[in-house]
């Protein structure tokens, strides 16, 4: 019997490690007018920003279904696996609720759901730790159990480099996006209890480097789980941001990530993110 840890494809972690940490995915889609991609399988993080940029409207993105897990539910309820699925907040959307009709469907005990109630780099770090217990030798129900301890220990915040696909996306007037892109505005935003919600804006990039370093500077972090930098589009506004730190003083040993299709859909390109966890 082995154990199984699956998430899906908002945790971004690239394809090539996903290998390494021998971790399943279930893609969410991505859709611009007629076309539908899936996430990280048929359009890559460089197309999809590029698609973006050539783009007058926003993509859209829609949810797998249940159908999608049930075929992965139901191999592994074959092979006599335990499976522990870590997915995307079910505040942002549906995916985990498909998760648990398929579980039902399959009928299958050794199958645990853990709302992560966070995406992209907090689901990243998620990941990273369950597959750490598996290899230690733990078993499905002990590393559900343990992860959804930590969901309320992740932390994710990020700066936002452009107003134009929250205005394109519905989330922001023209008018404010219009007067903001003027003042060189950057929302800073986090994920509290499963949302996105905004803590504030920031003058210009470097005020929103100082204010994310405060931040972090401020958090009593766990240095013995990991942590991420993570950027959409410019790895160079991840870097930069890393380096203000550094020069101010907060120096952590950071694992690095990309945002892909789904979350970049409503923040777009130059963002930066962090993300750890808190003891």
């Amino acid at each position: 019997m082995k154990t199984i840890i699956l998430t899906d494809s908002t945790c971004d972690i690239d394809n090539d490690y996903l290998k390494v940490l021998n971790v399943e995915t279930v893609p969410l889609k991505v859709i611009f007018g007629d076309e539908s991609y899936l996430d990280g399988i048929d359009i890559s993080k460089k197309e999809f920003f590029a698609k973006l940029a050539a783009s007058s409207a926003n993509p859209t993105t829609s949810q797998p279904s249940p159908e999608d897990f049930l075929a992965i539910f139901n191999r592994r309820k074959q092979n006599g696996d335990e499976l522990v699925y870590i997915g995307l907040s079910s505040v942002l959307s549906g995916t985990l609720q498909s998760a648990r009709i398929a579980k039902e469907m399959c009928g299958y005990d050794s199958i645990y759901i853990v709302d992560s109630l966070i995406t992209t780099a907090g689901l990243d770090l998620l990941t990273r730790v369950a597959c750490q217990m598996r290899d230690d030798g733990e078993n499905a129900k002990i590393i559900a159990e343990e992860i959804e301890k930590l969901v309320p220990k992740i932390r994710l915040y990020a700066y936002v480099d452009t107003l134009k696909y929250l205005v394109r996306g519905g989330r922001l007037s023209k008018t404010a996006g219009a007067i903001g892109g003027a003042l060189g505005i950057k929302p800073l935003i986090t994920v509290a209890d499963g949302a996105v919600v905004s803590i504030g804006t920031a003058r210009g990039q470097k005020n929103a480097f100082e204010k994310l370093c405060s931040i972090v500077n401020d958090a009593d972090i766990d240095t013995t789980k990991p942590m991420m930098l993570t950027f959409t589009e410019n790895e160079e506004n991840m870097h930069m941001l890393e380096m203000y730190m550094n020069e101010n003083g907060v120096k952590y040993d950071w694992l690095y990530g990309e945002v892909g299709s789904v979350i970049g859909t409503h923040v777009g390109p130059g963002a930066a993110a962090v993300a750890y966890f808190v003891k």
